[in-house]
């Protein structure tokens, strides 16, 4: 028998999928971006992305504990 997700689980992993979501599109679509700024975008991406699996990490370690305390 299984619970239902708490939204605040539901909202971290969308978040997390936005963010990493973001960091693809920036990453594998650089043409779109002005030639000035490539560079500081790609960083960004890189950052973004980084945050986006540590948001999934974190999602997934709570689930797990939640899981241990009932």
């Amino acid at each position: 028998m299984s619970r239902p997700l708490p939204v605040t689980m539901i909202v971290g992993t969308l978040l997390a999928l936005c963010f990493i979501g973001i960091a693809a599109w920036l990453l594998f679509f650089p043409g779109t971006i002005p030639l000035a700024s490539r560079e500081d975008l790609r960083l960004y991406a890189l950052l973004t992305g980084a945050y986006g699996i540590w948001r999934l990490v974190r999602v997934w370690m709570v689930w797990k504990q939640a899981e241990e305390n009932v």
